[in-house]
């Protein structure tokens, strides 16, 4: 593929969201796992490009979040409405989302010239957003690629499409099959496979020509499943107080990190650290809740990687 002056693409619904907690309301602000991964990796130094599709209704103040960070929105199409969510936790930190409003399908073909031959597409969708037949053809337009399942069976799926497919493991899978790198929390891991032993879950997931399964357990750290084994990624001290766009900073920290340096196990651990600066923060997706990458490093305590658990059988 031809030079490119783009590390990493994101391809996905982003939306204006209101966020419920048993004790307030926040929003409408900015969301989405495309949202919340590329301001992360911007404010980290990573060059980052968006594919979306938004109606006029869409906040400009909102919007105006990428151009802050200086992320490329060449790839922003109006399709005459957008996507809006609410997101309610209660009290135990379970989350529920609904999309009133949704935007038209993302298709390979959405991806600009411009953004052809970029290092890294990373397809993060609310509700697969990108059709699974539209997969093959949108990762050929980077040299690597990523997905989160949260949008191809996992909790930001809806009710309505959920239903309407036939084996939502087999649906998570083939979406899986396509990837360099499958990204999913435990939650929506749960939701695709049933209850199993998280070590599981990463073996299921490796599927295709995947090098590596990233799954984020919250409060737990993040499990990291390779060809060549499992690893627990212990999480880091710190004073979270909303966990919001937790998995997706942590994926922003992930690939920033691993278009770096190349290596998995100290880009999780990069991620995780990415994750806990924003968590510690609240609002939604902004550029003051985002953390710089010497923020990110000052966080990553001595002997991080000696704390790193083998779990291979």
């Amino acid at each position: 593929m031809p030079d490119n002056p783009f590390d990493l693409i994101g391809v996905g619904h982003i939306v204006h969201e209101t966020i419920y907690f048993p004790d307030r309301t926040i929003g409408p602000v900015l969301g989405s796992p495309p949202a919340y991964s590329l301001v992360a990796a911007a404010q980290l130094g990573t060059r980052c490009g968006l594919v979306t599709k938004i109606g006029p209704d869409f906040p400009d103040h909102l919007l105006a979040t990428f151009s802050e960070v200086e992320i490329d929105t060449g790839g922003v199409i109006d399709c005459g409405r957008s996507t809006c969510s609410e997101l309610t936790y209660d009290a135990q930190g379970n989350k529920e989302i609904k999309l009133p409003c949704r935007a038209d399908d993302i298709l390979a073909a959405d991806i600009i010239p411009a953004y052809h031959g970029c290092r890294m597409i990373y397809v993060c969708t609310m509700d697969d957003d990108v059709p699974v037949d539209q997969l093959k053809a949108a990762v050929a337009w980077g040299e690597k690629s990523a997905i989160d399942l949260g949008g191809y069976g996992g909790v930001h799926m809806g009710a309505k499409r959920r239903s309407e497919i036939e084996s939502v493991p087999e649906f998570a899978q083939e979406a899986a099959g396509h990837f360099d790198f499958v990204k999913a929390s435990d939650e929506d891991c749960r939701k695709i496979f049933g209850e199993a032993d998280r070590r599981e879950y990463g073996r299921w997931l490796l599927t295709g020509k995947a090098e590596a399964s990233l799954i984020t357990l919250g409060s737990e750290g993040a499990l990291v499943t390779t060809r060549e084994g499992c690893w627990l990624v212990p999480p880091l001290e710190g004073e979270p107080i909303d966990a919001t766009g937790g998995g997706d900073t942590f994926m922003g920290g992930f690939l920033s990190e691993y278009l770096r340096c190349g290596k998995v196990i100290p880009s999780a651990i990069f991620g995780s650290a990415t994750a806990l600066c924003v968590i510690e923060k609240t609002g939604g997706v902004s550029p003051k809740r985002m953390p710089t990458e010497v923020d990110v490093r000052n966080r990553i305590p001595t002997g991080a990687m000696s704390a790193v658990k083998n779990l291979s059988d």
